[in-house]
């Protein structure tokens, strides 16, 4: 037997035996062995079998004669299928074409990465490259997590808008890539219709043209995805994947280790910038909201952001507060503020001062501190209860206030420094 020609692709590996016009694709292949084979045998009447993938077999002149599940490693299973196929034709020496493509698969699913010799360049800098700044980093995993009615899916389908277009121009505070960013939205929890309706609204409320984006509906965890959503990527040259929402998409015991770790490995096969969306976990000892889960869906996200909203029941209007919890490779940026106005037509997003809202506990301390002082002086104790924030953080945040000179003491209380040393003495009293 001719060693076959061997193709290695996106989520497959194509093996062409053109001496015996056969064909097989093995797909969605694992390190323990499993795969899943589809055989082809070529019909007498012509056609290239030997560089035919995917979709494009259903053009050549062969027939699938058989698809199958199998662990490659069970000598049993193996043993089956060359009995099975053997029934569709028996000139071929199956055993050897079986073993042949077990070793082969193995050997590829388990080659890894290429082992690269790596020297630090004199060009090189630590400033970090966002696909859209400060939200996403290029080529790494964010997650923006958040209640129920945080309004973060509505966040997260303007941020594919926005780097799609790109909106450059935009006054969001966000900076987006110099070219087009291909967008790819998966979504477990919404439907087609709905997606549609929300993007019309946000287009016309940006009032910056159509921008069609990527949509596909998911069933699937994305583990069990990948392969396919890889192939979409190549394809439709995206860079951009948004996956709402986490759950769902990575399913199993979220608490448990194995199921971040699943997830995550998913996202590194993809190798583009990916935003994930997350419900909330609230620690009851420590009140701290986190990702519901795993630590390690925090661990392994390079970048997280907190989402929360207040809206008023019966109001047309919702003010949300971006966090910045979590950056691997820069500074945690300070909390952002944005609007959404509605109505039944269009979708407003404008950027909001947070320092007036129920949201402003999620400004920086010192930022709460100066806003609080701006309604008169008051002591350390008075300023924590007020903020409803620890003592001693309260007195480290203002200790650094005082050495930039943006407050000022007088006797137990700390003021503005526009404020007269009256009115701080009185704030005391």
């Amino acid at each position: 037997m001719r060693p076959p020609a061997v193709t290695p692709g996106v989520g497959f590996i194509n093996y062409a035996f053109t001496e015996f016009g056969l064909r097989v694709m093995a797909e969605r292949v694992k390190d323990d062995g499993y795969c899943e084979l589809r055989f082809w045998l070529k019909n007498g009447t012509g056609g290239d079998i030997a560089h035919k993938t995917g979709k494009d077999a259903e053009n050549t002149n062969a027939n699938l004669i058989h698809t199958t599940g199998i662990k490659l490693l069970s000598t049993s299973a193996t043993d089956n299928l060359a009995k099975r196929l053997a029934k569709s034709s028996d000139t071929i020496p199956w055993p050897e074409v079986i073993t042949f493509i077990t070793n082969k698969t193995i050997e590829i699913a388990r080659r890894g990465e290429q082992l690269i010799e790596v020297s630090p360049s004199e060009d090189d800098t630590l400033e970090v490259e966002y696909l859209l700044e400060p939200l996403l980093y290029r080529n790494h995993p964010t997650i923006i997590f958040g209640d129920y009615g945080s309004l973060k899916s509505l966040m997260a389908l303007s941020i594919g808008y926005i780097v799609q277009l790109p909106f450059h121009d935009n006054e969001l505070g966000l900076t987006t890539s110099t070219e087009s960013t291909k967008c790819l939205y998966l979504d477990w929890e919404d439907d087609l219709i709905s997606f549609r309706k929300r993007l019309g609204a946000l287009e016309r409320g940006f009032g910056n043209g159509t921008m069609p984006i990527l949509y596909q509906h998911m069933t699937n965890p994305l583990s069990n995805s990948a392969e396919q959503i890889q192939r979409i990527i190549q394809d439709k040259n995206i860079e951009l994947v948004i996956i709402d929402s986490l759950a769902p998409a990575a399913r199993g015991n979220l608490n448990d280790t194995e199921p971040a770790i699943r997830y995550h490995a998913a996202l590194r096969e993809l190798g583009v910038t990916s935003l994930t969306l997350a419900h909330t976990a609230k620690d009851q000892l420590t009140k701290k909201r986190t990702i519901f889960g795993s630590i390690f869906f925090t661990n392994l996200t390079r970048l997280v952001w907190e989402c929360k909203a207040e809206q008023e029941i019966g109001e047309d209007e919702a003010i949300i507060s971006l966090k910045n919890t979590k950056a691997n490779f820069s500074r945690l940026h300070p909390a952002l503020g944005y609007r959404f106005t509605f109505n039944n037509y269009t979708i407003q997003m404008a950027q909001a001062d947070l320092r007036n809202t129920s949201l402003s506990g999620e400004l920086p301390l010192s930022l709460q501190i100066k806003n609080l002082l701006r309604g008169g002086a008051k002591t350390v104790r008075e300023i924590a209860e007020a903020l409803d924030a620890n003592e001693a953080s309260v007195r480290t945040a203002i200790n650094r206030m005082k050495d930039k000179n943006e407050l000022t003491k007088a006797g137990n209380s700390w003021g503005l420094p526009y404020q007269g040393a009256m009115e701080i003495k009185q704030g005391a009293i």
